[in-house]
């Protein structure tokens, strides 16, 4: 449609019936070409492909778990050697003849061998410890920041290390967006990591949720930055935003937990992620606030209205009242996009504030660690008296029936 509008510009140039300033003015008034252009949406041979890339996967971790004494470190180096070669080869003449997502999927099952070559070359050279010292199953230990993590987690950073770099090669070659969920997921776990040493292993549920909540708001400003930057045939962000929504819904599926009085938070967060999705054009965001709409309604009906017999009318109302708004924002959506702006100048999506605000809640969640840290801690010794409770009153009862009763005279 675009080419043809610039075409009957050009005519009407060369015809004179338009200037060329002219010509450019009314090319401003359409938004960029790539801002307009719907991604691709999921059709079945996307599916074929993911399913049979799974399956794949699943059949290589089944073999080499069960294989892997009898082949050994040399030989299980040797396979991933050769599944490597086989799937960059399928990879190559998939993309010559021009399925470029089912060659691109192909790559991404040689990258996904890179951590098991780390672990098979390390049980051959002994670089990196793999016996765990008991200091890192303990609740605290004295270590420095980096010998804790090597010492630790060595060989678990190596292999996330070598995968990052052999997928950042590989999305330099080959234009495959799912790259970009497999190295934001891999960025991710570096921030796990660093909260954990920061911490010294007092990282328990609730300060992990906090570590959830940071990634989220992370992988939120990576999504946004893909959004304005990538290139018109291939939406990276959409991928990004993805893992984002995932990691927001798993950082308050754990925190709600922990505060009740976050679930309050849950209709105006569940309105921000819609605007977000409104202002970012992205199903994800929407299906989140969705769940979390739900969630707290659901919490109103289990627990906090639970014997209130006006509460069912009250939510039937609210509702319709959801109806009616839906169906006004429907029959207003123009007039609404054209006060509100969804497109930035430059044709790409915007949202107030930028990466500066997307990036606030990140501050927020480090400086919720060492309070979230006191409180793992706190429920851990919780657990472990009830524990030694439990132990003692079973031991009683046990000892009671095994003292016999006194005999008769």
């Amino acid at each position: 449609m675009y080419e043809d509008d610039d075409r009957r510009l050009d005519a009407a140039v060369s015809l004179g019936i338009i200037s060329a300033e002219q010509a450019e003015a009314i090319r401003a008034l359409t938004p960029a070409r790539h801002a307009t252009t719907a991604p691709r949406p999921v059709d079945a041979s996307i599916i074929g492909y993911i399913l049979g890339a799974v399956t794949v996967l699943s059949a290589m971790g089944w073999f080499l778990a069960d294989r892997w004494d009898w082949l050994g470190a040399g030989g299980v180096l040797a396979v991933v050697g050769l599944y490597m070669a086989l799937f960059l080869g399928v990879a190559e003449r998939l993309r010559r003849e021009g399925f470029q997502t089912a060659g691109g999927l192909a790559v991404l099952l040689a990258v996904a061998m890179v951590p098991i070559a780390v672990v098979a070359l390390n049980e051959l050279t002994r670089w990196i410890p793999t016996d765990v010292p008991a200091s890192c199953r303990n609740s605290r230990f004295d270590l420095v920041f980096d010998f804790h993590l090597w010492r630790c987690r060595g060989l678990e950073i190596v292999a996330e290390l070598a995968t990052l770099a052999a997928a950042l090669v590989a999305v330099r070659r080959v234009r495959f967006p799912m790259f970009a969920l497999l190295i934001a997921g891999l960025a991710l776990r570096f921030v796990f990591h660093a909260a954990d040493a920061a911490l010294a292993g007092e990282l328990g549920a609730v300060g992990t949720g906090w570590v959830w909540w940071m990634a989220a708001s992370l992988t939120t400003a990576a999504a946004y930055v893909a959004d304005r930057v990538q290139p018109r045939d291939a939406d990276y962000a959409l991928w990004l935003h993805a893992l984002a929504v995932f990691a927001a819904a798993t950082a308050s599926a754990m925190l709600l937990g922990e505060y009740e009085v976050f679930r309050h938070l849950l209709p105006p967060a569940a309105l921000v992620a819609f605007l977000f999705s409104l202002r970012m054009r992205r199903m994800p965001w929407t299906l989140l606030g969705l769940g979390w709409f739900v969630a707290y309604l659901g919490w109103l009906a289990a627990d906090v209205f639970r014997d209130t017999p006006v509460f069912p009318i009250i939510l039937a109302a609210l509702g319709l009242a959801v109806i009616i708004v839906t169906v006004w924002i429907q029959r207003n959506a123009a007039m609404l996009v054209a006060r509100f702006g969804v497109i930035s100048p430059d044709g790409r999506p915007s949202f107030p504030g930028g990466v500066g605000l997307l990036l606030l809640p990140v501050l927020v969640g480090a400086l919720q660690l060492p309070a979230a840290a006191a409180l793992d801690a706190a429920n851990r010794r919780g657990m472990l008296a009830r524990v030694e409770y439990q132990r003692r009153q079973a031991a009683a009862a046990d000892s009671t029936r095994e003292t016999p009763p006194p005999r008769r005279p």
